[in-house]
């Protein structure tokens, strides 16, 4: 498994930079995100007179266009009262996807222990917990159904907890984490950027619906990752009211299989990644012993 390095603005062809200028003004200055795992475009846009954009582009035969549609269909449907910066312009030219958002000022998140940032982060969480605004939205059970694909593949293996881990991942019922509520299904530091006292979520390219509490969930391995103890991370879950409509056995068989998915890619992802995806795998596995012990 590989990731191609991030294309960048002179890869382009000259009809789909001009489009984006069309809306944007001329260009500036360019200066690309490096940070993130697909391999489009993705850059702080600066024009002439001075305004900032958010660009990303993907050519529409790439295998991570579907990510960029998504992104586009959800973005569009997102209500104003969600923070997050709005996508002002998206289009395809030149056989590419094309996205332009208003610029979202702030840093990553700081989610560790005692960090200012925490309660802009909940307020944000508890903000996008709506009733789905996308019509259409594919269901959380399709991410979740990859995250059980690659669970099988560890507990096929070898593995010395397959007996301890095998049966908390056969329990998880995907009936339990149906609903039609938004999600953003990626909740990390990176996409949740914190600027005063607001935090905008970012990168909706995995945007589904599902039960509200999901996005909660999935979030808690991110807050140990950052420093949390388990019971530390889920008294910041708590402070989101989703998290109350949980249910125990489900948030358990969810944990379990996040852990698998974490360890899987800790194996066979690029290696540049491992180690970060070694120390998500630790977090879940110790969620997932905390829960049962």
């Amino acid at each position: 498994m590989t990731v191609r390095s991030r294309r960048q603005w002179a890869d382009l062809p000259d009809p789909a930079r001009a489009a984006i200028e069309e809306q944007t003004g001329s260009v500036a200055h360019i200066r690309s995100a490096e940070a993130g795992l697909t391999s489009g475009i993705a850059a702080h846009v600066t024009t002439t007179e001075g305004a900032v954009f958010f660009a990303k582009a993907a050519p529409s035969a790439a295998p991570i266009a579907p990510h960029y549609v998504r992104e586009r269909a959800a973005n569009q449907a997102l209500p104003t009262g969600i923070p997050a910066p709005r996508m002002v312009w998206a289009d395809d030219v030149a056989d590419w996807h094309l996205l332009v958002f208003e610029h979202a000022p702030g840093r990553e998140a700081n989610l560790a222990p005692g960090s200012p940032h925490l309660p802009f982060v909940v307020d944000a969480v508890h903000s996008i917990g709506i009733p789905c605004p996308w019509p259409g939205a594919p269901s959380v059970t399709v991410k979740v159904s990859a995250l059980l694909r690659a669970a099988e593949d560890v507990l096929a293996d070898p593995w010395p907890e397959v007996a301890y881990y095998e049966p908390l991942v056969k329990a998880l019922d995907l009936d339990d984490l149906t609903g039609t509520m938004l999600l953003h299904a990626d909740l990390h530091a990176g996409n949740l950027l914190v600027d005063d006292d607001r935090c905008l979520v970012v990168d909706w390219s995995m945007a589904c619906q599902g039960a509200a509490w999901v996005d909660v969930a999935l979030l808690v391995p991110r807050l140990i990752d950052a420093g949390h103890t388990p019971a530390g991370a889920e008294r910041v879950a708590a402070q989101v009211p989703a998290w109350g409509s949980a249910p125990v056995d489900a948030v358990t068989a969810l944990a379990a299989a996040r852990a698998l998915f974490a360890v899987r890619l800790a194996e066979v992802g690029p290696a540049h990644l491992r180690a970060k995806r070694a120390r998500t795998a630790a977090a879940c596995r110790a969620w997932v012993e905390y829960r049962t012990c």
